[in-house]
């Protein structure tokens, strides 16, 4: 990518970091002299998807700009300038979450707790506006060095209407709620779910959701409840972990309803939560200082259980005369003492050989019993014809069902799947099932992590529970595709996948169309509009046609991915093509020259006679025109009956020619 000097009227005087959407900059805003944060999108390299792309812009521009609180990162203004979008926004020195919790991993309760606090409130203020941020993790809490909270990137956030598609699903797998993953509507307590991963993740240093695939930790939050972090780390206050675990809550109902309630409860959390005690009188809830149990004696009145004081020893009566032991006494206890230690060492030697004899008996037996019935099957018929029982009657039914089982290992507990050999429960006969099919057919089908050899498409999955399953196609030389799917009981349910060809695809136009498309210095053989399949990697398309300057994209291109280009050709002979309208331009203005001490606009669209607006004020002529202009930033945008407007921020410098070439998208 090109290095940039400016971005509208904002200076680059450095870079922030790069990601999926684009670069951030440092900026310098030169007519208040403020520094900011300048995010940035180019809609040439992201090519179908820049529309979408740029919803996203725009709306992260406009949910973060109605709101102003200190704990949520101020948007200052936005824009597009030559192809590129921008959103200046308030500039941070400090840490995000992320990093912080990858240095120090678990944090101290009471940086727990001012960073909860203000998380809390942050989202609060926005709930209360009608925002959803819909992708609240630690990499987009940035944390100032004095310890101030501001939440980042509203992309995904939701006001009134979808960014998305209905369906879609947006977000971090690990930080997202189960209505999220499901594709169902979301309010803020959904964000409110996400806050108490980034809690449990705070207060334990592990994350309550996590697996080798997103199939996987998909499944764990829908039908998976974490080990609270009381019984993860015995170290973390039983308030704290209370909190936790309501925050966690499948249901949104259960859940804390409002940043407020949370942090209500944040701010008392001492007094809530589970209390160990040793006495069975003491209160629920009722805290000791530093958590210490205090035991006290009891005494029952009427059935009921009253805490009494210590008991104070009782006086004695008079003095009482201790006489010294004799040796003969010492001797004595000391002889009974050895005695009744090889008494329980004989006994208890005893014991252990008895039970160590009756666990080889019965394990020799066992033995002997699973032998037998394995000699027992051999011997039996491989088909058995059974009847169909009445709809009333239960019946062991094959399963397909994955169940789960906790395993032990490393220190750590793991949920395993397995594939259970018959049902363990008696079901009644009437199952839900799947009737599973892609396009192509022969794809490979993965049923809530678990996968059979002959799991091909199309087949029928029977037997299985009702509820919700995930279901997952992959295909060689094919984007692998998950569906989220609710079977019911006696239903049979059509799942069909669309595959994705694992290719890159280039899509090429020009105006003026048949030019040759060159990929990589070489000619594809086609020429334009025409579509071409490219492997994935870097690529340099070259738009070729005589008469006419070249036209060139570098772009980057991943599996299945989409890229688009459609560059306007300038005349190779600029003076010609000037020429043919030197006496129409000096008509309208005058001279088709620079003029001294000032610059020269020139706009040209494809259809013509686009109405163009300049700083909100409309100009006299349509494109094709073109004007001279005094140095400075200007705001044109172009307008034609059923096409989208274009917008266009452009710097004039003196004694150069600003070009606008624009292809008019209908509407």
């Amino acid at each position: 990518m090109m290095s940039l000097q400016t971005v509208g009227r904002y200076e680059i005087t450095g870079e922030l970091g790069r990601g999926a959407m684009g670069v951030v900059y440092k900026a310098l805003d030169p007519t208040i002299g403020r520094t900011v944060a300048l995010k940035t999108m180019r809609l040439d390299v992201h090519g179908l998807d820049a529309q979408e792309m740029v919803r996203r812009f725009q709306n992260e521009a406009r949910a973060a700009g109605v709101l102003n609180h200190p704990n949520i990162v101020t948007i200052y203004d936005a824009g597009e300038q030559d192809g590129i979008f921008y959103i200046a926004m308030e500039f941070i020195e400090g840490t995000t979450l992320h990093e912080l919790l990858t240095e120090k991993r678990v944090l101290a309760t009471d940086e727990v707790l001012q960073l909860a606090r203000q998380i809390s409130r942050g989202l609060d203020y926005a709930h209360s506006n009608g925002i959803v941020h819909r992708d609240i993790k630690p990499a987009n809490i940035m944390i100032t060095p004095n310890g101030t909270v501001k939440i980042m990137d509203f992309g995904i956030a939701k006001s009134g209407g979808q960014v998305t598609n209905t369906g879609q699903v947006l977000g971090t797998p690990n930080y997202m709620s189960p209505e999220q993953v499901k594709g169902k509507p979301l309010d803020g307590r959904s964000d409110l779910f996400s806050l108490g991963v980034i809690l449990y993740e705070m207060l334990t240093g592990e994350k309550p959701f996590v697996g080798q695939n997103v199939t996987t930790i998909i499944y764990k939050i829908v039908n998976e409840t974490p080990i609270t972090p009381r019984d993860l780390d015995v170290t973390v206050h039983p308030g704290l972990s209370a909190i936790v675990t309501k925050a966690l809550a499948k249901a949104p109902d259960d859940r804390y309803q409002s940043g407020a309630d949370m942090v209500r409860d944040l701010e008392n959390y001492k007094l809530s939560g589970p209390v160990r005690t040793g006495s069975r009188g003491a209160r629920p809830g009722s805290a000791q200082p530093q958590d210490k149990t205090v035991v006290l004696p009891v005494e029952v009145v009427s059935g009921g259980t009253v805490q009494m004081g210590a008991a104070a020893a009782a006086p004695a009566k008079g003095p009482v005369a201790v006489g010294r032991p004799t040796t003969k006494i010492f001797k004595s206890k000391r002889s009974q003492l050895i005695a009744t230690i090889i008494a329980v060492v004989v006994v208890g030697s005893a014991m252990g050989g008895y039970s160590y004899h009756r666990t080889q008996l019965k394990m020799r037996q066992l033995a002997e019993q699973i032998k037998a019935k394995e000699a027992e099957q051999q011997r039996q018929p491989i088909a058995i014809a059974i009847p169909a029982p009445t709809p009333e009657k239960e019946v062991i039914a094959s399963d397909t069902t994955v169940r789960y089982f906790n395993r032990k290992g490393n220190g750590q507990k793991q949920t395993v799947p397995f594939k259970a050999t018959s049902s363990p429960n008696k079901v009644f006969i009437e199952q839900s099932e799947l009737k599973l099919s892609s396009q192509p057919q022969g794809a490979k089908v993965e049923i809530d992590g678990w996968s059979e050899p002959n799991w091909i498409t199309p087949f029928t999955a029977s037997h299985l529970a009702a509820g919700n399953h995930t279901i997952v196609f992959t295909k060689a030389g094919y984007l692998q595709q998950t569906r989220l799917v609710e079977s019911s009981t006696s239903k049979s349910v059509d799942v069909t996948a669309e595959l994705t060809p694992a290719v890159s695809t280039l899509v090429v136009s020009s105006n003026p169309q048949a030019a040759s498309v060159w990929v990589d210095g070489k000619d594809s053989g086609m020429i334009t509009p025409a579509q071409l399949t490219v492997d994935k990697g870097p690529h340099r398309v070259t738009v070729k046609k005589p008469g006419f300057k070249d036209a060139s994209m570098d772009a980057s291109f991943s599996e299945g991915q989409t890229v688009s280009f459609s560059p306007v050709l300038l005349s190779a002979n600029q003076q010609t093509e000037d020429a043919k309208s030197t006496n129409l331009l000096r008509r309208i203005f005058g001279s088709d020259t620079v003029p001294e001490g000032k610059g020269l606009v020139h706009i040209r669209t494809d259809p013509e006679g686009a109405s163009i607006i300049i700083d909100g004020k409309p100009a006299p002529k349509k494109t094709n025109a073109r004007w001279p202009a005094d140095p400075g930033v200007y705001s044109i945008v172009l307008q034609l009956s059923g096409y989208k407007s274009v917008h266009r921020n452009v710097r004039v410098q003196k004694g150069r020619v600003v070009n606008i070439d624009e292809i008019l998208e209908k509407q």
